[in-house]
């Protein structure tokens, strides 16, 4: 414990030491400069030693340390003691620092070899690391602030465990590569504000194109597995939700793809200048601003993913302050010397396409940026208020569609221009195969106008690059990475417009040993059985279609971290579609029906066939002994009869005793008493009462859902990220080239 807290201010101490020689020695000085690798160094030392430290505390099962408390517990295997680490915040910024330590030295060493002045690498390289190391001091701080090592007032014999939603693979793996493509995005800002400060603008981007291209890919890797975590933990069916911790890197992700391709706009006709040094702040800013709003709290009441609030929120705003108004300032104020050729106005010609294409990703990414920030800007004027997700879909088809339709045409356009006769030309072919396609999507069942034009669109970029990747593929891999990228979105869109657009759904009743068929299979659900944690949480479902007969095993069971009921669905894959089975309630007795039972504000529950739901709390009056009745309004349905109940209790008065009232549920045969009221927490305890003694049910309400096509989203994520590799290889290998 004492060994973090030092570690992390010793840390600090040298990452302020260093980015004041990298600033001193940004004249010239290589004495100085050495100075400031060394101290980096030293910086980086002291951070793996804080991370290692807070590891050890998870092995050794040190409960005195309320992080280690709230994140593990003594029956966690070793994989999941690791992910800890990152499980909550002050493991996070932590991770995120420890990756942006490791990072630094490859931009360190990048700069010493820099070919873009080589009489002044030193020089660059001074400024460089200076504002990297500013991010770096911006995480120390916060973690200081809140520190992982912070101790409890006694030493608990047990943790809380692990979040059990946090328990799979693929939330091993999503957070540190998320924080990887946090780091990456810092590098193309550290490099804009140097060339800025230093007014000299030729050769940046041979240096900066493969950390954009870094940056694509970490942070589409986060995104993407964070997509199918959700959708192979959650239970919900779906893969993207909108959630702020959603969109917090899907926005800065949108704008770095945009940069890569006005880098490479710059680099070949010297255009987009201007634009790429706005495209290159603005990615890390909005990082700043989505940690801010998923890490203080403020959207709370809108994100099932939102952090508490540590106490940071004011230092988060401050650094997102000075960040925006230094940043954004010296763009301004150098913004007229920033030297630039004006794009071509040949709307026929590559370099138009992309620029239109970055506008309308800049665009999505803005319109993102105002739904996520919703509650912050409707609270100006009144009650704060969510967008829904119609407000994405409507906003973001429309520019998809737009954006692969240029994807689609790009590869047949030269950079200059070419002729309406010799455009027509070139991507005859792929047009015909692509409305003979979108035909045959008509055919089957395809109808809508809106998701014909999608799957019109995201055929054409598919169609026309695999057309451009056969052809280009003579010269070497490296020169196909971009098609990849644009198969990839291709089939993205496919995918999800089969997979969102033409799922269906069913909920069907199982009674233990019984059978109901959906979509041409029989179910029949067999029982619960233990899963390997030793609890009876997983459910055995036989399915069979025709020959093939196999047993599905989705979980159902109470969480106590979560203070609720959890899901995890079965998947079973096959070529054309997803068969999604969810279980969404259990009838089994009094092994599951918990007689009382609490539930929060706002929360509905399913007990002994009724839904109840608690609106909210009813403040009564004193009556003539002194007693305060305080009572729970709640909604309460029943086979389609919906009525408002008010139980109450009189508290206080002479005898200081407690006085509770019985109401009829709907159909007059249960009657329901409130046990308990907890207004710090929100929540009320209830009992059922029941008119007669029923024989207990074991009835499993499962959703059944099929999903088509959904195999040509994943397939086109791997395609993307693919391609995003092989550029960056490509990028990484010329910057070292040339």
């Amino acid at each position: 414990m004492l060994l973090g807290n030092l570690s992390l201010t010793l840390a600090l101490v040298f990452a302020l030491t260093s980015a004041v020689f990298f600033l001193r020695g940004a004249k010239g000085d290589e004495k100085l400069l050495n100075i400031g690798r060394k101290t980096y160094y030293a910086f980086l030392l002291f951070t793996l030693l804080a991370s290692a430290s807070l590891i050890y505390l998870f092995l050794a099962h040190r409960f005195q340390v309320e992080y280690v408390y709230n994140h593990s517990s003594l029956t966690e295997p070793f994989h999941y003691l690791i992910s800890a680490f990152w499980a909550g915040q002050e493991g996070s910024f932590l991770l995120w620092l420890f990756f942006g330590s490791l990072l630094g030295i490859f931009v360190m060493s990048r700069k010493r070899k820099s070919a873009l002045h080589p009489e002044e690498s030193g020089v660059y390289e001074g400024y460089v690391m200076f504002f990297y190391l500013l991010v770096q001091i911006l995480l120390l701080v916060l973690l200081l602030k809140k520190s992982p090592f912070s101790l409890l007032p006694d030493v608990p014999p047990e943790g809380r465990g692990l979040n059990p939603m946090l328990k799979d693979f693929w939330m091993v793996i999503h957070p540190p590569v998320v924080f990887i493509g946090y780091c990456a995005v810092a590098v193309p800002f550290a490099y804009a504000l140097s060339v800025l400060v230093r007014n000299r603008y030729e050769g940046w981007t041979r240096v900066v194109l493969p950390w954009v291209g870094f940056s694509c890919l970490s942070l589409g890797a986060g995104i993407f597995l964070g997509s199918y975590w959700a959708y192979k933990v959650l239970g919900w069916g779906g893969y993207w939700g909108w959630d702020p911790v959603e969109n917090a890197p899907l926005i800065p992700w949108l704008l770095c793809i945009a940069l890569m391709h006005g880098l490479l706009m710059e680099k070949t006709r010297g255009c987009m200048r201007k634009t790429n040094f706005l495209l290159a702040i603005l990615p890390f800013l909005l990082i700043l601003y989505g940690t801010f709003l998923v890490r203080s709290g403020v959207l709370g009441e809108f994100s099932v993913h939102s952090y508490a609030d540590l106490g940071i929120s004011a230092y988060l705003m401050w650094f997102i302050i000075i960040f925006t108004l230094f940043s954004l300032g010296l763009f301004i104020f150098r913004f007229s010397r920033i030297p630039s050729i004006e794009t071509t106005k040949n709307v026929l010609s590559s370099e138009f396409s992309m620029s239109v294409g970055m506008i309308f990703l800049s665009f999505s990414a803005f319109l993102i940026l105002l739904g996520t920030s919703s509650p912050l800007i409707t609270s100006i004027f009144g009650p704060a208020s969510n967008v829904s997700i119609p407000y994405y879909v409507r906003t973001q088809i429309p520019l998809a569609i737009l954006v692969l339709l240029l994807v689609g045409t790009v590869p047949f356009l030269s950079w200059r221009g070419s002729s309406l006769g010799e455009f027509t030309k070139s991507i005859r072919v792929p047009l015909i195969v692509t409305v003979i396609l979108t035909v045959l999507a008509f055919v089957f069942n395809v109808r809508s106008p809106v998701y014909l034009l999608c799957i019109f669109a995201a055929l054409l970029a598919f169609v026309g690059n695999l057309f451009a990747l056969v052809k280009r593929s003579k010269g070497g891999l490296k020169f196909i990475g971009g098609f990849w990228t644009h198969l990839g979105a291709g089939l993205l869109l496919v995918g999800i417009v089969a997979s969102s657009g033409y799922s269906t759904s069913t909920m069907i009743n199982l009674p233990r040993n019984g059978t109901e068929e959906a979509f041409g299979y029989r179910f029949t659900y067999l029982g619960m059985e233990s899963s390997s944690s030793g609890e009876n949480d997983v459910l055995r479902i036989e399915v069979q279609k025709g020959q093939k007969r196999f047993v599905a095993r989705p979980k159902y069971y109470f969480s106590e971290y979560n203070q609720g009921m959890l899901r995890t669905p079965h998947i079973e894959i096959n070529l054309l579609y997803d068969l999604y089975l969810a279980p969404l309630r259990l009838s089994q007795g009094e092994g599951t029906e918990e007689n009382p039972f609490q539930i929060r504000k706002g929360e509905t529950v399913e007990k002994m066939g009724y839904s109840i739901k608690f609106v909210d709390f009813d403040l009564g009056s004193h009556d003539q002994a002194g007693q305060v009745s305080v009572g729970a309004t709640l909604e309460v349905e029943r086979k389609g009869e919906k009525t408002t109940l008010t139980p109450s209790m009189a508290m206080g008065g002479i005898e200081e005793n407690q006085t509770r009232s019985m109401v009829d549920l709907p159909g007059g045969e249960d009657h329901l008493v409130l046990e308990k009221i907890d207004a710090d927490r929100g929540s009320v305890t209830l009992r059922l009462v029941p008119e007669k003694e029923r024989t207990p049910e074991d009835i499993l309400l499962l959703s059944v859902n099929k999903k088509p096509l959904i195999n040509l989203f994943w397939l086109g994520t791997v395609l993307i990220l693919l391609g995003l590799t092989i550029a960056t290889i490509r990028r990484t290998r010329e910057a070292k080239t040339q």
